[in-house]
């Protein structure tokens, strides 16, 4: 037996499995973010989306739909919505809004599909993606470039809504 086998020798935690800048986030501030990033897109897409069913779709067929008509509503509004909720500096909402039209044009792309393709990637993919990619990234600050991805999804699915909505009750 050696001696350095019966003497307990306390280490400090390895560095790479403490978190450099771990702060706790109370509840009150995960709640003010899930407003910011998650309900104020989806309500947004809700309003652009009926707004775009009751002014534009009476007067066109089929293209461009609700969903397109919110992403160039919230698109041209995007340094305003931009300075509201993200609150960084503004010389940054470039980043916001390209991060916002690079996942507007894919999803734009779903849209077109034809038949049931278009609910399953524009709404069933992406409601869950966007569900889950919520339920953790409200604990941490991004990019510009990550909240316009998030927000579009959240346009996205509000837009959806909205318009169904619109459409069955008007």
């Amino acid at each position: 037996m050696d001696i350095t086998d019966s003497v307990e020798i306390n280490e400090p935690e390895p560095t790479h499995l403490v978190e450099e800048h771990s702060t706790p986030v109370s509840e009150s501030e995960i709640f003010k973010d899930m407003l910011r990033h998650m309900m104020a897109p989806l309500l947004l897409g809700m309003f652009f989306g009926s707004l775009w069913q009751i002014i534009v779709m009476p007067k066109i067929n089929l293209f461009p739909n609700p969903i397109h008509g919110s992403f160039i509503i919230y698109l041209l509004l995007s340094p305003i919505i931009y300075k509201i909720l993200v609150g960084q500096e503004m010389n940054r909402a470039k980043e916001y809004a390209f991060g916002f039209v690079l996942l507007a044009i894919v999803l734009s792309i779903f849209w077109i599909l034809p038949q049931q393709s278009s609910l399953y990637c524009g709404v069933f993919l992406t409601g869950i993606s966007w569900l889950w990619l919520s339920s953790f990234w409200l604990q941490f600050e991004f990019p510009p470039f990550r909240y316009g991805l998030w927000h579009s999804m959240g346009v996205n699915i509000g837009a959806f809504g909205g318009s169904v909505l619109t459409y069955i009750y008007f």
